[in-house]
């Protein structure tokens, strides 16, 4: 590396070096990158990737959440544990709670301890192991539904106002904020735009095809009659069906995830409209000479 010499580092990954290089597949290029977890160094790679076939599995909705993160409409579902363990979970509580006690008995203008930033560097590296834990589950499992499903149908969620504080204003403060702010947290936890983005590149790398549909009312809509009612899902994981006539119960989760489905087979995928992402030009102004 420029100014510092030869970099002894660990292989995370097979890449084409040695006998395995050639024109078409080869290390263009390498970076030190730092974060809370360290030192580590990126590999700009160039491959050439064979020409797959058209994807032939099947189509799947899939219905995202909190205590089931991934549910989809065949009836599997896709769950993880903490991603710290609670050995790991009572030192970052520990930490948190010393930089909390240091940064209380600090007059205002002082600048922060030595100490204090080695505590906020030991928070910031177990944020960071929780991180990337996360998004090794991610990649996998979004990989291995590319893999699996040709079509690939999930929610356009409007992610950015569902995470929206409810503290409200001092004229009309706001109800439940604590409950709110946790099912927030839970919510950027699970991290739903990512895997969405996962999925946007690595079904088309698959030949596949990724679709969005309407979210309201996939949670509240029968799948096997298709009444839909606010009271049908009784509790989290059941939904019991309102209509007399039918009578349906089953998980909450998967249902959803088959009306998610149904909504793409009766033509309801949303299509960016024409237009709409090209800036409207100026019009032309003739210059002075010319009037």
């Amino acid at each position: 590396m420029p100014k510092i010499g030869r970099v002894r580092f660990h292989w995370t990954k097979d890449l084409p070096v040695g006998k395995r290089a050639d024109a078409e597949n080869r290390i263009t290029g390498a970076r030190l990158v730092k974060d809370p977890l360290g030192w580590h160094i990126a590999f700009r790679v160039q491959t050439l990737e064979k020409t797959s076939e058209t994807h032939q599995g099947p189509e799947i909705g899939i219905d995202v959440g909190i205590t089931v993160p991934l549910a989809l409409s065949d009836g599997a579902t896709y769950e993880h544990g903490e991603w710290l363990t609670n050995r790991e979970q009572a030192r970052l509580l520990g930490l948190e709670q010393r930089a909390a006690r240091r940064k209380k008995h600090r007059t205002p203008g002082e600048r922060a301890s030595r100490q204090l930033h080695h505590t906020y560097d030991q928070i910031a590296g177990l944020r960071a192991k929780a991180k990337r834990r996360a998004t090794d589950w991610q990649h996998k499992t979004t990989t291995h539904i590319a893999r699996t499903y040709s079509v690939v149908v999930v929610e356009a969620l409007q992610i950015t106002n569902m995470v929206k504080s409810a503290r409200g204003t001092v004229e009309e403060p706001g109800k439940n904020v604590a409950q709110k702010s946790g099912l927030n947290r839970s919510i950027s936890g699970e991290a739903w735009g990512r895997t969405v983005t996962l999925l946007t590149y690595k079904t088309a790398r698959q030949d596949g095809t990724l679709a969005k549909v309407p979210a309201p009312n996939t949670s509240r809509r029968c799948s096997a009659c298709g009444f839909t009612t606010p009271g049908s899902r009784e509790t989290q994981a059941l939904f019991v069906c309102k209509n007399p006539d039918c009578g349906w119960s089953g998980n909450a989760d998967h249902n959803a995830a088959r009306n998610i489905l149904h909504l793409y087979r009766t033509g309801h995928a949303l299509v960016p409209a024409a237009g709409r992402a090209v800036a409207r030009r100026a019009p032309r102004v003739k210059p002075a000479t010319a009037r």
